[in-house]
């Protein structure tokens, strides 16, 4: 991924997202073995760990994909 700088809105934003999921959903980030609840990830992203950037960084490319429609096209694409 690209190196950028994530503001302290966008992280808001992934938050805010994580706190409307169940705590009992497990998010495995990476090709890392561990899985995150969503407590950890929060922690994680307000830390500022690459773990915390890179999830924040995937959500806003899945929010991007969501909003322009591309990821509507590859769903239906067959």
């Amino acid at each position: 991924m690209e190196k950028k700088t994530i503001s302290q809105k966008e992280k808001e934003v992934i938050i805010a997202r994580l706190e409307t999921i169940s705590p009992k959903l497990f998010f495995s980030v990476g090709s890392d073995t561990k899985s995150f609840s969503t407590k950890e990830l929060i922690e994680e992203i307000n830390k500022n760990t690459e773990i915390g950037k890179n999830f924040v960084k995937s959500q806003f490319e899945f929010l991007r994909a969501l909003k322009d429609g591309s990821l509507m096209n590859v769903l239906t694409a067959q």
